[in-house]
């Protein structure tokens, strides 16, 4: 077990002494409905207190709940269609329970939007640099996250291949496990790869919150390099949500969601999926060659990738109780996965595998329990335990190339010629527990803290046992991390200004292997022990210069541990890297957005600005002689750029978005470790793009067709300039090993009917079927065509 220090454990024991102390204010949880005139409820309602911070919204039942003071207040009720409504209250003991009714008003429609911020507005107000993608404009179009996400400002997402293959995200210049991957809050990495982001249903999500540098501290873990949490569905009442896709390459995804909540508050909900891809599109170019008789390439050829598929069933159940006085929710939930994929090639397409397998299967069973607003108080605690085996299976005696011919025999295909064969299997036994908290002191301070722990512990075996490679993997590892976390958040001049200032503290402890010399004449297995223990702290401040502007500030210097597949490995093509040093960075973010509208025309524009300062960066090292990697840390970077992105909207029908991102991301260690000058000081960073940039066009016709039904349709497009796989200022740079410059079209078609319960979409991705690649001798699919269908059922 992790061996927490006498600061983390002060930190902790401080945070719960100031939540617990503010209990003894005078406060009061108001609770109150919001009825139409035909006495129905008016679900999302805004709430608000005059000339204070408090703001909420009505749940599915038009009830809502506001910490206050005793005393008296003016309360702003508005709602899309109805006219805003100020009312009195006065709070005290007996205050409970009040009634507020609204009256239609079409015409005042522009305002009521105007005073009644969504959720997604009040994410994007907070002082956090952060972005937000709303999914319930596109529900119908064939979603992937990872496409979704790629086009967002100051966002890179590379993929290795086609459906389930490796990828890795990329928010300003920081990579891999710098950026944090979360569901409702809750970190993703105790899900396992089969239940990834790439495989998250997209039909259960209502919007995704994207982080750049710092982020909140509920959301648990050491996050350095920014956040991605997804956020599910809430605001509907009953509904079912299906969808259908197939597409090129013998491409299918299924995906089913629900919930029913009945009226004792017994609720239920599911998220679930089903992808499955033969992933056989073609290759060329570069180490896809085949030789002819004579011995020499056969040039100019193109080759299907035969050992490429890829199939995942995710099923997310959750059962318990909701909306009532002592909890908001309290679920009991389980994650099952079962994935299975062929592994086609090592780090480059120049290793070619034809039978080598990869499967993995997890079950996480989990409890969450949650309450907001309880007298200011609000608490959140989730806790999961999962049990996950994955086998990598490499018992193949042929040696295969890109025509499927067997050219040769061999004692196992991975690791080059250093391949043996093995079946290795390993489980890992994975626990989390975090927990959140935050009090309104009143109007204008608020506290709040977090603490979570996760603890990893890996076994391995192998039948066969000869597969040098796998020899450190078979003896037991474990990692164990902890965060805690105290903010204050201040709110002056008249909700104008917003600072928040934080501190937090990470720490982990862990047991690899390593197989190498220890002196003697024989290579044995060393056991490899580490910790670390770091701090953090940052600030962040906001200031409203009027109604449709804003600008931001945030500072952090923080750290981030190793995550388990860093350090250990992931049992085929990623070896284990013993000494990693944590990751430790300082970041500064700035950014303004202002917004314009008239009676037909809206547009709006964000411009953020990033600099960071980072020491050991952890960093996927480039492949060796054997098509496999390790993780390896990059002393010191420095990073500099900022995004740009602009949005325009006409009347209903038409929308333009168009983003671009530049990055300078260089080398700022001067001497090596033996004291040597760097000769790539100063150099910009290895195998990372500098210039990015997205456009997409929409087109709306509603009542299409006569009145049966609306036609959307939309393209856009995507451009990455080429970059360096190693040092640029090294070498020729004409016969440098390089990743092409890409520029890719998209375009899709949706018809929606029945109120939009029943949409269709055509889409194509890569319309003009570039060659494209992520990585180095990676090719990703060409030209993607899909169908897709949705049926939406909704009872508000």
């Amino acid at each position: 077990m992790i061996r927490l220090s006498q600061h983390s454990i002060l930190l902790f024991t401080f945070c719960i002494i100031c939540l617990g102390k503010t209990f003894a204010q005078q406060t009061h949880s108001f609770t109150g409905k919001v009825l139409d005139e035909a006495e129905k409820a008016v679900v999302g309602a805004s709430v608000k207190v005059l000339d204070g911070r408090q703001h909420t919204i009505t749940d599915t039942d038009g009830t809502f709940s506001l910490p206050l003071s005793f005393g008296k207040f003016t309360l702003i009720i508005s709602s899309v269609g109805f006219k805003t409504e100020r009312v009195e209250i006065s709070v005290n003991h007996a205050t409970s329970g009040e009634t507020f009714r609204l009256q239609a008003d079409m015409k005042n429609l522009g305002e009521v939007t105007v005073l009644g911020k969504t959720d997604i507005s009040q994410v994007k107000e907070r002082v956090f640099a952060v972005d937000v993608l709303d999914l319930k404009g596109i529900a119908g179009r064939n979603l992937e996250i990872n496409r979704l996400l790629d086009a967002m400002p100051g966002i890179r997402v590379r993929e290795s291949g086609g459906m389930g293959s490796e990828f890795n995200y990329s928010i300003h210049g920081l990579s891999g496990k710098s950026v944090r991957f979360f569901v409702d809050g809750i970190p993703m990495e105790a899900y396992g790869t089969g239940y990834s982001i790439q495989n998250f249903p997209v039909n259960s999500l209502d919007h995704i919150e994207v982080y750049k540098g710092v982020t909140p501290i509920e959301l648990s873990g050491d996050a350095l390099g920014g956040s991605v949490n997804l956020i599910t569905r809430k605001d509907l009442g009953d509904y079912l949500d299906v969808s259908y896709s197939i597409g090129s390459f013998q491409t299918h995804k299924a995906e089913l969601s629900g919930k029913w909540r009945q009226k004792n508050g017994l609720t239920f909900q599911l998220s679930s999926s089903y992808r499955s891809s033969e992933n056989n599109y073609r290759v060329w170019g570069p180490t896809v060659e085949v030789a002819d008789e004579f011995g020499k390439p056969i040039a100019g050829k193109k080759y299907r990738r035969f050992n490429d598929d890829f199939r995942a069933v995710n099923v997310k159940a959750e059962a318990g109780i909701t909306g009532k006085p002592w909890a908001d929710a309290l679920m009991f939930g389980v994650i099952g996965s079962d994935m299975d994929k062929g592994v086609q090639t090592g780090r480059t397409m120049a290793f070619v595998y034809g039978e080598v397998r990869y499967a993995e299967k997890l079950l996480a069973p989990s409890i969450r329990y949650s309450k907001k607003n309880a007298k200011g108080f609000s608490l959140d605690i989730y806790g999961v335990m999962n049990r996950m085996q994955a086998q990598t299976t490499d018992t193949s005696s042929r040696k295969y190339n890109w025509a499927q011919t067997i050219i040769g025999q061999t004692p196992g295909e991975l690791n080059g010629i250093r391949a043996q064969k093995s079946r290795y299997e390993f489980r890992d036994r994975n626990a989390m527990l975090i927990s959140s908290g935050s009090y309104v002191i009143n109007p204008h301070h608020t506290i709040a803290a977090s603490f979570s722990f996760n603890t990893t512990r890996r076994t391995g075996n192998d039948p066969l046992e000869t597969a040098e490679w796998a020899i450190p993997f078979r003896e037991p590892q474990h990692l164990n991390r902890h965060a805690a976390a105290l903010s204050y958040q201040a709110v002056l001049l008249d909700q104008r200004w917003t600072n928040l200032f934080f501190v937090k503290n990470f720490g982990y402890s862990a047991r690899t292997n390593i197989y190498n010399y220890n002196g003697g004449a024989q290579k044995e297995l060393i056991p490899y022990f580490s910790e670390s223990n770091n701090w953090g702290a940052g600030l962040g401040s906001k200031f409203q210069l009027n109604q449709r502007s804003l600008v931001k500030l945030s500072f952090e210097s923080t750290a981030r541990m190793p995550d388990g597949v860093e350090l250990m490995g992931n049992g085929n093509t990623i070896l284990n890297a013993p000494g990693l040093r944590p990751e430790k960075s300082s970041n500064v973010n700035a950014g303004i957005s202002q917004s314009f509208r008239t009676d037909t025309d809206k547009w709006s524009y964000e411009l953020g600005l990033f600099f960071r300062d980072t020491r050991d960066l952890i960093w996927l090292g480039e492949g060796d002689l054997y098509g496999t990697a390790r993780y390896e840390n990059i002393d010191k970077l420095r990073s500099k750029g900022g995004d740009l992105s602009v949005r325009y909207a006409r009347k209903n029908w038409l929308e333009v978005n168009a983003a671009v991102t530049y990055q300078d991301v260089r080398n700022r260690q001067r001497f090596t470790a033996s004291g040597a000058r760097n000769i790539v000081y100063n150099d910009k960073m290895k195998n990372m793009p500098s210039l990015m940039a997205n456009g997409e066009i929409r087109l709306k016709y509603p009542s299409a067709f006569g009145a049966s039904g609306d036609l959307s349709f939309y393209a856009g497009t995507d451009y990455v300039q080429g970059f360096f796989l190693s040092w640029p200022s090294l070498g020729d740079r004409s016969t440098k090993k390089r990743i092409p410059t890409q520029f890719l079209g998209n375009a899709g078609v949706t018809y929606s009917v029945l109120q939009n319960a029943l949409s269709v979409s055509l889409e194509c991705r890569n319309i003009f079927d570039r060659q494209v690649y992520d990585n180095y001798l990676l090719q990703k699919p060409g030209r993607f065509m899909s169908l897709n269908i949705r049926y939406f059922l909704h009872n508000q």
